[in-house]
């Protein structure tokens, strides 16, 4: 299957757009170390994930945008404003044990 350029540049869209407002909002671009076993969120994990699936289910519900862009734009700004102040109070930190 062939994705259609205004989803392509939707998607890009949504990946740059997550990482600059997550940067601006002040969260690392990287996880603590070791990464496997932080659960620090970052501008690089979870919060371009969490835009690329707003801007899927976007397009599946078929809002599409003007050009697309603008639909990964908001998807990214929204998943940057998630992941910096809800996303530990709907993922808590796991206990260590």
């Amino acid at each position: 299957m062939i994705i259609h350029v205004t989803y392509l540049s939707g998607y890009l869209a949504a990946i740059i757009s997550s990482i600059i407002i997550s940067a601006i909002l002040g969260l690392p671009l990287t996880p603590e170390r070791p990464a496997r076993h932080s659960w620090t969120p970052s501008a690089i994990f979870p919060t371009p994930v969490i835009a690329l699936g707003l801007t899927a289910i976007s397009i599946k519900l078929g809002v599409t945008g003007i050009y697309g862009a603008d639909l990964g734009a908001v998807a990214g700004v929204l998943s940057a404003i998630m992941t910096a102040y809800f996303l530990e109070d709907i993922f808590p930190r796991p206990e260590d044990s």
